[in-house]
């Protein structure tokens, strides 16, 4: 099984290989809708753009999977003409605090933090209607987050 702390790239693609292996639908271009995977170019191109350099497990993420469903969370895209772009409707967020890049099946968005022009890795909520106000979750990163929110593994 997954180790508890600090999951690594080996570890989420087997955990991937093991939801594929029990449950295909739940990894199925025929139930879920996600976009072709982003090129390093353009992920550097976005992350100059946005000031700062994305999360490395959210980068692995959108180079191999690319953005859209997975699980029961929407992962978006900083490609502002993506149908999941994280630009679109969530202008409640202060892009100089935080920037989201996932939405669950509760209508609740996940962000990372961005302090001084540094994102970190570290997984932050903010329910609708909170304004855009930030609140801390245990997620560690990224797919910490895919995990337990999207898959509803225990780590």
């Amino acid at each position: 099984m997954v180790p508890s702390t600090d999951m690594t790239q080996e570890d989420f693609d087997n955990l991937i290989k093991e939801i594929r292996e029990e449950d295909p639908d739940q990894l199925s271009s025929e139930f879920l809708v996600r976009e072709e995977p982003l090129s390093e170019e353009k992920l550097a191109k976005f992350e100059q753009k946005a000031g700062f350099q994305f999360p490395e497990e959210y980068r692995y993420f959108l180079k191999k999977f690319g953005a859209g469903e997975i699980g029961t969370v929407t992962v978006l895209s900083p490609d502002p003409d993506s149908q999941f772009s994280m630009w679109d409707g969530k202008e409640e967020f202060n892009r100089e605090t935080g920037f989201p890049f996932a939405e669950d099946s509760d209508g609740i968005f996940y962000a990372f933090l961005v302090e001084n022009g540094v994102c970190s890795k570290d997984v932050w909520a903010a329910e609708q209607g909170a304004s855009g106000d930030l609140s801390y979750t245990d997620y560690e990163d990224f797919f910490e987050f895919v995990a337990e929110v999207g898959f509803g593994v225990d780590l």
